[in-house]
């Protein structure tokens, strides 16, 4: 349903995006995925001091509904480790359609005129470093219902009983790196049968949707344990007219002391069935 290559150019290339942030610090790169059939990927970058990074943002107008993959390749440099904050690939819904980024990051509920998946460096210190942020109608909160930041779904819970993969999602760092999210709208909006994958490298590293795989909330984490009741599954949307209808390439390097530092992108598809590491 959409392609980007970063290869004809870097004037096609910003023509095709509703929302640019810094593209003086935007440069294609001759650095791409291993097995790679194209010339270029994307480099974005953060200047200490002078700006936090930048992003570009796709708007689909009417979107995409029922079942969405979007996998592309990502290069996190090892320059940023231990400062990495908003940085990846992000998308979902707005009702009504905008075309610039609008997370509303805290807010609560909105399943009727928001929805936005991502899986990126979520974790600092022990845990390994990526999982998923999540935020949906019927997302979780850490404080009772009052806050409410993006849900992760993945490290915390990871057991040996669950359905979800032992493969802990590490941060893979100066390595080009293949991520492939699935999402199942729910249908009708009444219903809880929404579904979401999570592949790195072609390994799934989580599954989740109604039925599977048992385990509990706690604040805004989920927490796989084979002995809870099984999971819900997603009501991602209260209002049909909610469907995936934007994508946002996200370098948001804000700690003001994070060493100047860069990301690059490629090879994204945004398709209606698994696509899988480049062979």
């Amino acid at each position: 349903m959409y392609v980007e290559e970063f290869d004809d150019g870097m004037t096609n290339v910003l023509s095709r995006y509703n929302d640019i942030q810094n593209s003086e610090g935007m440069s294609l790169d001759t650095d791409v995925p291993p097995g790679s059939p194209g010339q270029n990927s994307i480099k974005m970058t953060s200047i200490k001091g002078v700006n936090v990074g930048g992003h570009l943002f796709k708007s689909f107008g009417s979107g995409f509904d029922s079942t969405v993959y979007v996998r592309y390749y990502v290069k996190y440099p090892s320059i940023s480790k231990g400062y990495f904050h908003h940085e990846g690939v992000w998308f979902g819904g707005y009702n009504p359609v905008i075309d610039y980024p609008f997370p509303r990051a805290g807010s609560c509920g909105m399943g009727g005129s928001r929805l936005s998946i991502s899986y990126e460096n979520v974790w600092r210190g022990n845990l390994p470093g990526m999982d998923t942020y999540l935020y949906w109608g019927d997302m979780q909160s850490y404080d009772g219902g009052l806050t409410c930041y993006g849900n992760t779904m993945i490290n915390e819970g990871r057991t040996n009983g669950s359905a979800i993969s032992k493969v802990a999602p590490v941060d893979v760092l100066d390595k080009w790196m293949c991520v492939e999210i699935m999402i199942k709208l729910n249908n009708p909006v009444t219903a809880y049968n929404g579904e979401l994958a999570v592949w790195q490298n072609g390994v799934q590293v989580g599954y989740w949707g109604p039925g599977f795989p048992n385990g509990h909330w706690l604040k805004d984490k989920w927490y796989n344990n084979p002995a809870d009741p099984p999971f819900q599954g997603f009501r991602w949307r209260t209002d049909g007219n909610l469907k995936i209808n934007w994508l946002w390439f996200e370098f948001y390097h804000d700690n003001p002391d994070a060493p100047s530092s860069y990301i690059k992108f490629d090879h994204l598809v945004i398709a209606t069935k698994y696509i899988g590491p480049i062979s």
